[in-house]
């Protein structure tokens, strides 16, 4: 059983990921920033922890993530606003990722497809400063001495959990399968086979709905 602390915890995907978690015997604290969403984080089996970590120094942060040993990234700013979406998405990540670097927590991040650092989206798309903050937080995660696994999802529906795609080329910016899309609730099983399969690290997951059990997928890459 490991200790499992989801930052975002009532995203789409993580609240699939949460009784997933808690049906594989883990313990899952939920980060969330709004308190009425406590309840739907606990219906999961997860605890609710109310907690704005965009407002968090990194000493705070620290202290979030000390005695977990797994912590996974799923939140966002939403986009809309270019500065809060820098404050979320890239510096709050990258504050988790130092947490979880000094304190040896291995990290999780959920990103998506794209994300690299010449993700090529033009200054004057809306999606723009959203492709930067990931793209800057992933580079960072990748840098690190964490132990780390990327998963970046392409396209998201709500589509049941299926069979999945995961390009060969793990360790590398660039991949070979083109972005298609994914069913949210596959990326979920996708982070909770991640999770209990220690040995995998120092990857980027790129995916799509694909024919391949998920659990068959993640073997392969061994």
């Amino acid at each position: 059983m490991a200790k499992i602390l989801i930052i975002g915890a009532h995203g789409k995907i993580a609240l699939l990921l949460e009784p997933l978690l808690v049906q594989q015997g883990h313990d899952v604290t939920g980060v969330i920033r709004n308190p009425d969403h406590a309840a739907d984080v606990e219906a999961t089996g997860a605890h609710a922890l109310v907690n704005d970590v965009e407002r968090l120094g990194q000493s705070d942060i620290d202290e979030l993530v000390d005695g977990f040993d797994i912590v996974v990234w799923s939140a966002g700013a939403g986009g809309g606003d270019p500065a809060r979406t820098k404050a979320v998405d890239e510096e709050a990540a990258i504050r988790v990722l130092r947490a979880a670097e000094a304190l040896g927590t291995r990290l999780i991040m959920v990103s998506y497809f794209g994300a690299r650092l010449d993700h090529g989206v033009p200054s004057d798309n809306s999606f723009f400063a959203y492709a930067e903050a990931k793209a800057h937080a992933d580079d960072a995660i990748r840098r690190s001495l964490v132990d780390w696994v990327i998963v970046a999802p392409s396209a998201l529906t709500l589509e049941p959990a299926g069979g999945i795609e995961i390009d060969p080329r793990v360790s590398l910016d660039t991949g070979l399968v083109p972005a298609g899309e994914i069913a949210r609730s596959t990326v979920a099983r996708l982070v909770a086979e991640v999770i209990d399969r220690p040995g995998l690290k120092r990857v980027t997951l790129r995916c799509n709905d694909g024919d391949t059990p998920v659990g068959v997928a993640l073997d392969a890459l061994n």
